[in-house]
């Protein structure tokens, strides 16, 4: 370097910011994998906020179903949850595949990127185990669970007692079929409401559990893509930017200079 004065000041000012360029790139290459385990965290976050989102729209959408209690609710919920879990796990896939890149590009400057880099990532999926969706309340069981059935003695109770009450015992019998009448009637309308009470109450506890369950499947999935993701460009992103760092530190070191290695 005994040239430096000849060539005057404009080339040492080159070569200074040469060196501190190549400084600043060989930094940049020292933890790609402290570095894309970070981005993927931020990935992993964000998929999770999305997920709950998305299912939070989807119990949303589904609460006029529950509240008429539609038997074919099952039938169109299980199919839009699965969708949305494979819709998930595929943004989550792709998200990951794109930091992986970033970190590339940020560790290896404008070397072009091998093919290794650019695969997508592939992950198996596991469909969530949905509990069976609930079976219609019977009349029977309404019923019962209705309480219906002290209407019917209320109502024999009074015919029997329709005597002390001032009637005949011709007054009682007349009295007796419009209580029976009036006591199934009551007991039909409390029937029907403790039916549509039980099968809402029924519903919304399937609904519940298969959103858990989507959203236990669809984190486990998730996870499992990022993970997939680390452990196929991590080691590869390591080797390149060893290979490149050595490249850089080959030319600071004919650069000499106080930064040299």
């Amino acid at each position: 370097m005994t040239d430096l004065p000849e060539r005057g000041p404009r080339f040492a000012e080159a070569l200074s910011a040469r060196r501190s360029e190549l400084v600043e790139l060989r930094r940049a290459t020292e933890s790609p994998r402290a570095a894309l385990r970070a981005e993927l965290l931020l990935v992993s976050m964000a998929a999770r906020e999305d997920l709950g989102v998305a299912l939070r729209i989807h119990r949303s959408a589904a609460a006029p179903w529950i509240r008429d209690a539609r038997l074919d609710l099952a039938a169109v919920l299980v199919p839009a949850l699965e969708r949305l879990r494979a819709h998930r796990v595929a943004v989550v896939a792709a998200e990951a595949d794109a930091a992986v890149r970033r970190v590339a590009g940020a560790a290896l400057g404008d070397e072009v990127l091998p093919p290794e880099l650019m695969r997508h990532t592939v992950s198996r999926a596991t469909p969530p185990v949905l509990p069976d969706p609930p079976r219609r309340v019977g009349l029977l069981e309404a019923v019962s669970r209705s309480g219906g059935g002290g209407a019917v003695r209320v109502a024999l109770v009074a015919a029997a007692a329709a005597p002390a009450l001032g009637l005949t015992v011709a007054g009682g019998r007349l009295l007796l079929p419009l209580a029976v009448g009036l006591a199934v009637a009551a007991v039909a309308l409390l029937a029907a409401h403790r039916r549509a009470t039980v099968e809402r109450d029924r519903w919304t506890a399937w609904v519940d559990a298969a959103l858990t369950a989507t959203s236990a499947a669809a984190r486990a999935d998730a996870e499992r893509a990022v993970v997939v993701c680390e452990h196929r460009a991590a080691p590869l992103l390591d080797r390149l930017a060893a290979a490149r760092r050595a490249r850089i530190t080959t030319e600071l070191r004919a650069l000499g200079g106080p930064d040299a290695p």
